[in-house]
């Protein structure tokens, strides 16, 4: 009876020992910039809301793809609400169409705009999941992309988002346009990280504004335009910037 018992603790112990280690869940990649020297990825947050459909129409016209961290339920519910535009009344879900018709990048910015530090993991996947699947609804595909509201997250955070296949993408570049409401104040803060550069500098940058106010829709984002170009940069979408294939699962 003793010998067999030292037997298959013997067992117990080599399976161990051959069994294929552990691995943690790899963390979502973080991005803060461009990794692609002349870039500036230009991004709005917290839509779609009534200005979208417009402002998607207005930047393709001008040939500037922008990047829409979007939220399925945050000043409207994406998948029940509508609003009028300069093409007449459109679904929510056709606003996120529109985005990816035109050639604008569409990303996460959660289901409900949570603030995702803190949260558990299942917590987490349900903003996440509950988000990708009413884009793919709209769309067609799940996005890779997606952004922490007010910029929020842990070490949990990044490991859920690393098995659900996230890149978490931040800013260099805040407007402040949800606080300030003011062109000489947003002006400020492109001029103060941007005045001593060109677009030949070597570097690149995501800047961070909001669509859901007027003032930032038209007034600021005119102003960035021209200021931008006269830096000669490229506005890209974020899979340039950060020089992934698509942003899309």
């Amino acid at each position: 009876m003793r010998s067999s018992i030292y037997l298959t603790l013997a067992a117990i112990v080599a399976s161990v020992a051959t069994a294929a280690p552990f691995h943690k869940r790899s963390p979502a990649p973080v991005y803060r910039e461009c990794s692609s020297p002349g870039t500036f990825a230009l991004t709005f947050d917290d839509g779609p809301y009534q200005f979208s459909w417009d402002l998607a129409k207005s930047l393709h016209s001008q040939g500037i793809p922008a990047t829409f961290f979007v939220n399925g339920k945050n000043w409207i519910n994406v998948e029940t609400d509508s609003v009028s535009t300069s093409d007449g009344t459109k679904t929510y879900m056709e606003v996120l169409k529109n985005f990816d018709d035109l050639g604008h990048q569409v990303a996460s910015h959660t289901y409900e705009h949570k603030q995702l530090g803190g949260l558990s993991s299942a917590e987490v996947e349900y903003q996440m999941n509950t988000n990708a699947d009413i884009i793919e609804r709209a769309i067609g595909k799940r996005p890779t992309f997606m952004r922490p509201p007010a910029g929020e997250y842990d070490d949990s955070t990044l490991e859920v988002l690393g098995a659900l296949n996230y890149h978490v993408i931040m800013w260099d570049l805040d407007s402040l346009d949800w606080a300030t409401h003011s062109l000489p104040d947003e002006q400020q803060h492109y001029e103060t990280l941007m005045g001593g550069e060109s677009g030949s500098s070597g570097t690149g940058h995501i800047s961070l504004q909001h669509e859901v106010y007027q003032q930032t829709v038209d007034e600021f984002v005119p102003w960035i335009i021209e200021y931008v170009k006269s830096k000669n940069y490229r506005f890209v979408t974020v899979a340039e910037c950060i020089g992934v294939s698509s942003g899309y699962a």
